[in-house]
């Protein structure tokens, strides 16, 4: 979903924009990102009163693939991976729509986990891959009205 302000908005130290992928290109395993969201910590925890950022790192899509193929789950196209997988850090229920951040780019958006366990499974978080919807993207900032 795309959401076209009534007005520009102000910005300010709390409030910014940032940067969309210029183009469609592959995330490299181990790239550091930052994750945001409002979900909980942890699975069945309860919902945070404050934005919480938590740094990820992106997982080699063969990886990602391979470790969902091992609970026989098909992931979608066009996903990135980060987080969840060998690690105590990542997104769960209530992240969904947030951004995942990677050198200075929104290159996601927090999509799933493993069946809403949190507690950072066997298998990595899944992202919508931003750079696959630009032309969408830039077909609906075109248009004069929605």
């Amino acid at each position: 979903m795309l959401l076209k302000l009534s007005r520009k908005a102000k910005f300010s130290k709390s409030v910014t924009k940032i940067r969309l992928p210029n183009k469609d290109k592959v995330l490299k395993p181990n790239t550091k990102c930052l994750a945001a969201g409002w979900g909980p910590t942890k699975t069945g925890g309860p919902i945070v009163d404050n934005l919480h950022v938590v740094d990820v790192e992106a997982i080699d899509l063969k990886v990602c693939q391979e470790q969902w193929d091992s609970v026989n789950f098909k992931l979608p196209a066009n996903v990135i991976c980060a987080g969840g997988y060998n690690t105590n850090k990542g997104t769960c229920q209530g992240d969904s729509g947030g951004p995942l951040v990677c050198n200075g780019e929104a290159v996601g958006i927090v999509s799933f986990n493993m069946w809403g366990n949190c507690d950072y499974p066997n298998v990595p978080n899944v992202y919508t891959q931003i750079s696959k919807f630009l032309p969408w993207i830039k077909n609906v900032i075109k248009k004069k009205s929605c």
